[in-house]
């Protein structure tokens, strides 16, 4: 594929159409902060670094599209993949990100590994990860919210 992004892979109709079918939802403070795992300076921090400007009306609580935060964390083309992905696809791209201890918790096997290495691995990118603030975040699967929610719900 070329330089440029996926968009040339599909008609700006066919995008529109999916976007007014399935609109990108606005993200307030708290559930930034419930994504990142983070506190509300942390976020107030992120916002100012990257001149996050709100997206809901001016007289309210600040709120930022879902595609914007996407792209903040990295994702290459998050118009298509939220427009042209699967009810799971958007589900994931919804969903609150994997901190390490959430990747401890779901594979007993790598419980015993260091914090460290599982930054290693995300800077390597073997387990594609990104930073957000101080800490390095990962993309869950639909298997990992499932499992995710059972082991919680377990505990």
């Amino acid at each position: 594929m070329n330089d440029r992004s996926q968009l040339d892979k599909y008609d700006t109709q066919e995008i529109a159409r999916a976007l007014d079918a399935y609109p990108t939802p606005l993200l307030a403070n708290v559930d930034l902060q419930n994504r990142w795992h983070c506190s509300r300076s942390t976020v107030d921090r992120i916002r100012k670094a990257h001149d996050l400007r709100s997206d809901g009306p001016s007289d309210s609580h600040p709120s930022f599209d879902l595609l914007i935060i996407l792209e903040l964390e990295g994702m290459p083309d998050p118009l298509v993949a939220w427009a042209m992905g699967t009810y799971e696809d958007r589900k994931i791209l919804t969903a609150p990100l994997l901190s390490i201890d959430d990747l401890r918790l779901l594979d007993r096997t790598a419980g015993g590994h260091h914090l460290e290495t599982f930054r290693r691995r995300a800077r390597t990118g073997s387990k594609p990860g990104f930073r957000i603030g101080r800490r390095w975040l990962f993309r869950p699967s639909i298997q990992d919210l499932a499992r995710l929610t059972a082991l919680r719900n377990a505990q």
